[in-house]
């Protein structure tokens, strides 16, 4: 079974890994973020504990900064077998399953512990999710909170019409669509 790190809300986890330590002794880990972003740096942890734990019979490598795999692939990388072990964006998965998206949906958990209430109930139907796609649940990270960040002042909704921004998920892309579209064209008149 392939083995995945959610990085999104929620308690950290870990489990899996004395068997899988029998069968390899090194691992190479993608992960997304540079080597000074906090989860990177918890993945760095990960990795120390986990040698710590095996005697040193399993060494994880971790590549930061999509340095060995984008992204967006890390999760199709676990689950072919590609890499044994990656740190992913749960959400980035929502199009694929909605219990991915549900830590995602805006103001549904405003804070760090109603996120780990909300990822206590998500947990284990995405556990089962996971399951179904062959890999298992190591740990999760808190996310921190959402912001929006622009180069002039947005007092109202109508302050973001047209205006352009990155969106990082399905879910916030759903929600930007209407908001920024451009205005459409007048009809014409006959």
């Amino acid at each position: 079974m392939s083995i995945f790190v959610r990085s999104f809300a929620g308690l950290v986890l870990a489990g899996a890994l004395a068997t899988a330590a029998q069968a390899q002794t090194k691992w190479d880990m993608p992960t997304p973020y540079p080597d000074g972003n906090f989860h990177t740096k918890n993945v760095a942890l990960f990795a120390a504990d986990v040698d710590k734990a095996t005697g040193g019979s399993l060494k994880i490598a971790v590549h930061s900064a999509g340095s060995l795999i984008k992204h967006a692939e890390i999760k199709r990388s676990v689950r072919q077998g590609t890499t044994p072990i990656g740190e992913m964006l749960e959400s980035l998965a929502s199009n694929e399953a909605p219990v991915y998206g549900i830590d995602s949906i805006p103001f549904l958990a405003t804070g760090y512990d109603a996120s780990k209430k909300l990822y206590m109930a998500q947990k284990p139907f995405l556990e089962k999710q996971l399951a179904s796609e062959g890999m298992i649940l190591l740990y999760s990270i808190p996310w921190p909170p959402q912001g929006l960040y622009a180069k002039r002042d947005l007092a109202k909704v109508e302050d973001l019409k047209g205006l352009k921004f990155r969106t990082y998920n399905p879910m916030i892309g759903r929600i930007a669509a209407p908001i920024c579209r451009p205005p459409s064209p007048p009809a014409a008149s006959t």
